[in-house]
C-alpha cells in the first residue's frame, strides 16, 4: 500500500498524552509554570478526553484508545504532554478526521475517526515544539 501522508509518523513512548479540554483561565500563564504545575491543573480540570499518544507527526496524532464519548470538538483545545521530558504543547490547532473515503457518487455521511486527529495551520512555535517532542522520543523508546 502506498503511503499517502505528507508527514512521517513516529511511535511515541508511554507517558506522552493528548488532552482535549475546555479553555482554562489557569493556563493563561503556562509558559511561566513548571511542568508539575501544568500537570496538576490539567489533572484537576475536568478534561473532555485524555489518552496515550501512540504516534505523532507534524500532520497529526493517533492514540491507543478510541474516544469513549465524543466531546464537542468546536469547543475544546488540544494539548500534548510528555511528562518524562517536561514538555507541554499548548492549544494545538486541529481538526477531526473522517473515516476512509467513500467512492464518489455515494451520499452517505461518514463517521468521524475516534482514534486520530489532524493538525491544521501550525504556526512556527507549534512546529518547533512538536519537533522537540519527536526528537525526545528517540531516547525514550
Amino acid at each position: 500500500m502506498e503511503e499517502r501522508r505528507k508527514h512521517k509518523r513516529y511511535p511515541m513512548p508511554r507517558g506522552t498524552f493528548f488532552i482535549l479540554r475546555k479553555t482554562l483561565e489557569y493556563l493563561s500563564n503556562y509558559k511561566k509554570m513548571s511542568i508539575g504545575e501544568i500537570a496538576m491543573i490539567l489533572y484537576k480540570s475536568k478534561s473532555e478526553a485524555i489518552g496515550q499518544v501512540s504516534n505523532l507527526g507534524l500532520g497529526g496524532i493517533a492514540f491507543n484508545d478510541s474516544l469513549s464519548r465524543k466531546p464537542d470538538m468546536k469547543s475544546v483545545e488540544l494539548d500534548l504532554l510528555m511528562a518524562a521530558k517536561g514538555i507541554y504543547v499548548h492549544n494545538i490547532p486541529f481538526k477531526t478526521l473522517l473515516t476512509d473515503p467513500i467512492c464518489e457518487g455515494k451520499r452517505k455521511t461518514r463517521p468521524l475517526r475516534k482514534n486520530a486527529m489532524q493538525f491544521k495551520n501550525l504556526d512556527a512555535e507549534h512546529r518547533q515544539q512538536l519537533n522537540e517532542v519527536i526528537s525526545h522520543r528517540i531516547g525514550s523508546l
